[in-house]
């Protein structure tokens, strides 16, 4: 009774909770602006609900360095986070774009770079319509100029699963953003590339589209640049029997793959070993991605752990945690 009693009461103060923070949230209509002043550890709640789709670009400005995270309202008052920036605007200030869907509701949340920063602020939203895109495939590139503030739309469609690599170079400091189909962001970028340049891979699924906004990483940033699209199927990977390990020695851009095969129901954990810093993503045998880690291991090691079925193979993919990163670790996998 008692602890009936008691989930009554933490679903009580959810919902409690929940009301009041949606309660609380100012609204912020697409051609408005909103002035404000921050308090040391404030943060305030945005709502938007555009009705037209499209790029909405909230962002602040003034002298407060500002922080600001977005989500999208799922129902209710659940919220299922988007993205997040820091510098994005001009100066210290926040900018964040995403793409819209009509009649649903967005929130943003400002606050201070640090619980210690105060001061006056602007907030600002404005709604553009959807961008012209450019085909690009996989094993080509686009040169193109940036000027300042604006966004070139890219879009590419793998004719197989595997890896796409999207890229830039030149000397102009880029940023790179990556969409599936349905425009939820899948993974962005700064400095993934060589010097300023961004670089994403993606895990890919056959006949997908999936876009690509590239712009400047400050708001005055322009310049040329050469964007290149790459694509390389899945490997085969090579054996690793549980309660074995392998010995590596990574170049810079190498990855290794793993498959290990899982005798019986339980919990496998692969991890490395050593001074190396790795990365280790992990998929199902159908190449569907279950999990990705950088440094749950040992110092700078990476670590997996997953519960699985028996006599089931998994896959397990091995990185550097940037392409420059070279050394030697040693691979393990147990099944606990």
């Amino acid at each position: 009774m008692n602890r009936i009693f008691f989930s009554f009461i933490i679903i009580f103060v959810f919902l409690m909770s929940a009301n009041i923070f949606a309660q609380n949230a100012q609204e912020l209509r697409p051609g408005s602006f909103v002035n404000g002043n921050l308090s040391t550890g404030q943060e305030i709640w945005y709502r938007i609900t555009p009705n037209e789709a499209g790029i909405l670009i909230v962002e602040t400005t003034g002298s407060t360095d500002t922080y600001l995270e977005a989500y999208r309202v799922v129902r209710g008052t659940e919220r299922e986070y988007i993205t997040e920036n820091d510098d994005g605007g001009a100066d210290t200030n926040a900018k964040i774009s995403i793409i819209t869907q009509p009649g649903t509701s967005y929130m943003f949340l400002l606050s201070g770079y640090s619980a210690a920063i105060t001061g006056a602020f602007r907030i600002f939203a404005s709604i553009e319509p959807m961008p012209q895109i450019t085909a690009l495939r996989a094993g080509t590139f686009h040169n193109g100029n940036l000027t300042s503030g604006s966004n070139h739309w890219f879009s590419v469609v793998p004719s197989e699963g595997g890896l796409l690599t999207v890229e830039t170079s030149g000397s102009t400091d880029t940023y790179l953003e990556a969409y599936d189909e349905n425009f939820d962001i899948l993974d962005e970028d700064d400095d993934g590339g060589e010097g300023l340049n961004a670089r994403i891979v993606l895990d890919v699924k056959s006949g997908k589209t999936y876009y690509f906004n590239l712009r400047g990483y400050s708001s005055s940033e322009h310049g040329p640049y050469r964007l290149m699209a790459n694509f390389k199927p899945y490997p085969t990977p090579v054996q690793l029997n549980i309660g074995t390990f392998q010995n590596v020695n990574i170049s810079e851009g190498q990855e290794f793959w793993y498959s290990v095969r899982a005798t019986r129901r339980g919990r496998l954990v692969v991890e490395t070993m050593g001074s190396t810093d790795t990365y280790m993503f992990a998929y199902s045998d159908a190449y569907d991605i279950l999990a990705f880690d950088d440094d749950g291991g040992e110092g700078t090691n990476a670590r997996i752990e997953l519960t699985v079925e028996a006599n089931r193979t998994y896959i397990f993919r091995i990185r550097g945690y940037s392409p420059s990163t070279v050394g030697a670790f040693r691979v393990f996998a147990s099944l606990e």
